[in-house]
């Protein structure tokens, strides 16, 4: 079996884009690392998104709102070119707050502690009239790729779903060059360039998406996971159900499942605190969780 035996040299950075060489690889390895790791940059890091916004004075995205020059969906694109870095598990609540200024921008978001914009001087609105204020609080959360905004959908009057853009790269593009050690001329050399948004350097996220593909070659043969008991196929009904009868968002099923909560019988013996419990489960989360489960008859404590 070959030894890998090369070296990430980062030849240039400047702001939130670098160029890395990844290099000296034998022959045909320069394509095949370069093209997973540019996959894995651009869809499978880790990163945050705002989900939610509620303005004071707006029901819905086809609202207008006097003395702001854009109607809510231009506001709604500008939010999603907002870059938030968070540390946490959130998600987090950030608060919009115009105090009669004339642009609103990225910086003058009021984020809690763990929470920073990364370009405050993106514009997200400009005000005209002399007595408007812009006020209102956004959701943000950690995700991964894209999520659209009907997997954020929500029965709360006022509440507006976005897309979010998770992915925390930009631009990932790659290049494969011959390069040469000693006296072999047909080694690789990858040529790597990434750009991110501010929230994590270029070397990071390489890095990152280099631990997420090694990751998966090593469950092919080291396989880690336990095998699931065969068990005979039956109808299911009633408590036996799965969560997904609860049409639940993807993010808050995911949510559940890691908690424990599989079927609708494992609510039975549940109570309002366990559920604030649940990793990336809201107060609002919480409360939507507990309609689903009364339609379905399921009574959670108090």
């Amino acid at each position: 079996m070959q030894n890998p035996n090369f070296k990430l040299n980062l030849t240039e950075e400047k702001g939130n884009f670098a160029e890395i060489h990844i290099t000296p690889l034998e022959k045909g390895f320069g394509h095949t690392l370069g093209n997973a790791l540019r996959r894995v940059l651009l869809g499978n890091l880790e990163g945050s998104a705002a989900t939610h916004v509620k303005i004071d004075g707006v029901r819905h995205q086809f609202s207008t709102l006097s003395g702001l020059q854009e109607n809510i969906i231009d506001f709604i694109l500008n939010l999603k070119g907002v870059y938030f870095k968070t540390e946490g598990d959130g998600p987090f609540t950030v608060k919009i707050d115009s105090k009669e200024k004339t642009t609103l921008t990225a910086g003058d978001l009021v984020c809690p502690a763990g929470v920073s914009v990364t370009n405050p001087e993106h514009v997200l609105a400009h005000i005209s009239g002399p007595k408007m204020a812009l006020k209102g609080q956004i959701t943000v959360a950690k995700g991964i790729g894209y999520s659209p905004a009907d997997e954020h959908n929500t029965d709360e009057i006022g509440l507006i779903p976005v897309d979010s853009i998770f992915t925390p790269v930009i631009k990932a593009n790659y290049l494969v060059e011959s390069t040469r050690v000693g006296r072999r001329t047909d080694l690789d050399m990858i040529r790597l360039m990434v750009e991110t948004n501010g929230t994590i350097t270029p070397l990071e996220a390489v890095k990152n998406a280099a631990e997420i593909l090694s990751a998966y070659f090593t469950q092919i043969f080291d396989p880690t996971f336990t095998e699931e008991e065969t068990v005979k196929t039956s109808l299911v009904t009633g408590d036996d159900q799965s969560i997904e009868e609860l049409g639940l968002p993807t993010r808050v099923t995911n949510a559940l499942k890691k908690g424990g909560f599989v079927k609708l019988n494992d609510f039975s013996s549940a109570s309002y605190d366990d559920l604030l419990k649940v990793k990336n489960l809201g107060e609002k989360s919480v409360k939507d969780i507990i309609k689903k489960l009364e339609k379905k008859g399921i009574q959670v404590t108090k």
